[in-house]
């Protein structure tokens, strides 16, 4: 009886769980949505960073010894490494040197960001 109780218990709540979830995607594109169509069209969806506002700094991991890391656009990533079609040309303790078709972009943290002494 127990066993037949609890498989309703489960049978009721999993469902009610399931339509009550909601994914917070904190203003970023669902990635389950395809940007480009079986044939190669690029869907609306789509985009290419074109601007330095499209890339945000969301923070750096400073050493002295040259070993930094960045968050750019929630990707870790190394000096001499690419993304979003750049050059990690530097790494600051509070900015990020980029190099795109030869042009040098600075991003930096935002303010509150942290800031490694």
């Amino acid at each position: 009886m127990r066993i037949i109780f609890f498989l309703c218990a489960v049978l009721v709540y999993v469902p009610a769980y399931a339509d009550g979830f909601l994914y917070n995607d904190k203003g970023k594109r669902d990635p389950l949505t395809p940007l480009v169509t079986k044939d190669g069209r690029i869907l609306p969806g789509a985009r290419a960073v074109t601007e330095t506002g499209d890339i945000e700094l969301e923070g750096v991991i400073w050493d002295p010894q040259g070993n930094s890391v960045a968050i750019i656009n929630g990707k870790l990533v190394r000096e001499r490494e690419r993304i979003l079609n750049m050059q990690v040309l530097k790494i600051r303790k509070a900015s990020v040197i980029l190099q795109r078709e030869g042009k040098v972009l600075v991003i930096k943290l935002k303010k509150g960001g942290g800031e490694g002494k």
